[in-house]
């Protein structure tokens, strides 16, 4: 799959249009085959800021369908959340390589998320045994609460997904960026207390 392919999948006419949950939604739960340099083509043309917005939200929503009882898994999709918001930001600070890494941290991502059969299923009615991918297995898990139905998960084989030291270096990075936000939230809400009771 190339650039030109990859945007009509999306259903958008460039990189600049991709900023919607729906948008990353579609590029990081596609089966084809797509690799990294043509998602560092689009990436090229996505704003950072926005692109870190729609990782976070994404993750947050899909940790929330995490079995009560995978807590690895959780700590893992939480690891991975925070070195894709890092890159970005690390992109958006035009830092080298920043943006190469994060294509290919995104479709190190895509392929164990939508395309690796790692997650072996069991239906509890049926005694039915099935391996899943991640994505599949979460979306089960969701839809239990809904159908009824009832599966048990092992995650195993899915957390073997290794995070080198220093790509989890990026992890620190939006952990500064989110203490400076939160600090200059504090100033602005402290001057406009202030700003009141001069009024």
């Amino acid at each position: 799959m190339d650039r030109n392919e990859l945007l009509k999948y999306l259903d958008i006419e460039s990189g600049a249009e991709f900023q919607y949950f729906e948008d990353f939604a579609n590029l990081v739960e596609a089966e084809a085959e797509i690799e990294s340099d043509v998602i560092y083509e689009l990436l090229e043309e996505v704003e950072m800021e926005s692109f870190r917005e729609i990782v976070h939200n994404y993750f947050e929503d899909i940790m929330n369908t995490i079995p009560d009882s995978q807590i690895d898994l959780y700590n893992l999709l939480e690891n991975i959340k925070r070195v894709l918001e890092g890159l970005s930001e690390a992109v958006k600070n035009e830092e080298e390589n920043a943006l190469l890494k994060l294509a290919d941290e995104l479709n190190r991502f895509r392929n164990w998320y939508s395309c690796e059969y790692t997650v072996d299923c069991r239906d509890l009615e049926s005694d039915e045994e099935t391996e899943e991918t991640v994505r599949d297995a979460l979306v089960n898990s969701r839809l239990e609460k809904i159908t009824g139905d009832s599966f048990t998960y092992d995650f195993e084989r899915a957390l073997k997904y290794e995070l080198e030291e220093y790509i989890m270096t990026y992890a620190d990075l939006i952990a500064e960026a989110e203490y400076e936000e939160m600090e200059e939230t504090a100033e602005s809400d402290e001057f406009e207390r202030y700003d009141n009771y001069e009024s």
